[in-house]
């Protein structure tokens, strides 16, 4: 993979990284006010429903974080590749 390539994935992968981060810290203050108090049904619903959009950006962080593992690593040298 070319610098400019692996730079350009960096970047992306810093952004899905902040971007999650920011939105994790959004819902979690949802879910707490959620869970402080005595919600109705619907809102017991919007509660699951933001938990699991929270759940997926936990996911999408793990992504990020993986990605940008794969960037750092050493490329495998050229006989172990033609194996």
């Amino acid at each position: 993979m070319a610098d400019r390539a692996v730079q350009r994935l960096r970047q992306e992968v810093d952004l899905m990284a902040r971007f999650t981060q920011t939105y994790r810290r959004k819902f979690a203050l949802l879910i707490d006010r959620f869970n402080g108090s005595d919600p109705r049904s619907d809102l017991q619903c919007v509660r699951l429903c933001i938990e699991a959009v929270d759940m997926m950006l936990a996911s999408q962080s793990q992504v990020a974080q993986s990605l940008r593992e794969m960037t750092t690593a050493e490329p495998a040298p050229a006989a172990k590749r033609a194996a």
